[in-house]
C-alpha cells in the first residue's frame, strides 16, 4: 500500500464507523483498482462500473481524493438525505453510470454499453469491476459470450478475486473460464500493487481484438489484519470506537 491508499483506508473507515454502516473488507481488496484507474487511466470517453456495489465505500472515497466529492458529501455516507447510498444510485451523482448491487448486472450493462459505442464509432473504453463471487451468477457467462460473439475489444472486465466464495461455492479458474469464453485473460498475482496493476492495465488497453479480464488476486480486509484473519466475519461489519481507533492507528504506522 503506498500512503494514498492508506489516507483512503483510513477515511473509508471513519465513514463506515460514524454511519455504522458499509462493507470495509470488500471495499479495502478493491480500493487500489479503483485508485488507479481514476488517477491514471479513465479518460472522458472511458465508462467505469463498480458491479460488486457493495464496496462502494472504495469508489467513494476515490471520488473524494479526485474533488468529485466533497468532505461532508462523503461522511453522509447513508444518510437520508445523502447522494452516497449502500450501494452506487446513477441518479445521484454525476460520476456514477449504472446503478449496481444486484450481483451480475454491471457486466451485462458494460457489454450493452461496448456494443453501443462501436455503433456510434465513439471513443473510448468500458471498464467493468466484478467479483470473484459474483462470477458464480449466470449473466457474467451470458455477458462473457455475447461481448465474445460481437468482439467487444473496447471492453475490459476487472475481477475482483478475494476469495469471497472459498467456505460456499469457490470461483475456481476464472482467467480460463474467461479464456474458453474467448476473451484474453490477464492474471494479476497482487491486485494491491500499483505498480502490477499498471502493467496489466497497460497490457490490458493495448488492442487484441477480443474483449479483455483482468483476474486481481486481492485480500479481502486489506491494511487491517483483523480483517484480513476473519474476513467473513466482518464482511458487512462497522467497527465499535475502540476496533475504529485501533485500527486507524495500525494504518498510520
Amino acid at each position: 500500500m503506498n500512503l494514498a491508499t492508506k489516507k483512503l483506508r483510513q477515511k473509508i473507515l471513519r465513514a463506515a464507523f460514524e454511519s455504522q454502516a458499509g462493507h470495509i473488507p470488500s471495499a479495502f481488496s478493491i480500493l487500489e483498482i479503483i485508485y488507479l484507474l481514476y488517477n491514471n487511466y479513465l479518460s472522458e470517453e472511458d465508462v467505469f462500473v463498480l458491479s460488486k456495489g457493495h464496496g462502494c465505500l472504495a469508489l467513494y472515497a476515490v471520488f473524494l481524493h479526485m474533488g468529485y466529492l466533497t468532505e461532508e458529501e462523503f461522511y453522509s455516507f447513508t444518510r437520508y438525505d445523502s447522494k452516497l447510498g449502500g450501494h452506487p444510485h446513477r441518479g445521484k451523482h454525476p460520476k456514477i453510470y449504472a446503478s449496481t448491487g444486484s450481483l451480475g448486472h454491471g457486466l451485462p450493462i458494460c457489454v450493452g454499453t461496448a456494443l453501443a459505442k462501436k455503433i456510434a464509432h465513439a471513443d473510448g473504453k468500458v471498464f467493468c469491476l466484478v467479483g470473484d463471487g459474483e462470477c458464480n451468477e449466470g449473466s457474467i457467462w451470458e455477458s462473457a459470450m455475447i461481448a465474445d460473439n460481437l468482439k467487444l475489444d473496447n471492453l475490459i472486465c476487472i475481477v475482483d478475486d478475494n476469495s469471497s466464495q472459498i467456505r460456499s461455492l469457490p470461483s475456481k479458474g476464472l482467467a480460463s473460464k474467461f479464456r474458453s469464453f474467448g476473451w484474453r485473460a490477464i492474471e494479476v498475482a497482487d491486485g494491491h500493487s500499483l505498480t502490477t496493476l499498471a502493467l496489466a492495465l497497460e497490457q490490458a488497453r493495448c488492442p487484441a481484438g477480443i474483449p479483455t479480464v483482468l483476474v486481481c488476486k486481492t485480500v479481502k480486509g486489506k491494511g487491517v489484519p483483523e480483517m484480513e484473519e476473519n474476513m467473513f466475519a466482518w464482511h458487512h461489519g462497522p467497527p465499535n470506537e475502540e476496533q475504529y481507533k485501533r485500527f486507524c492507528e495500525g494504518l498510520s504506522a
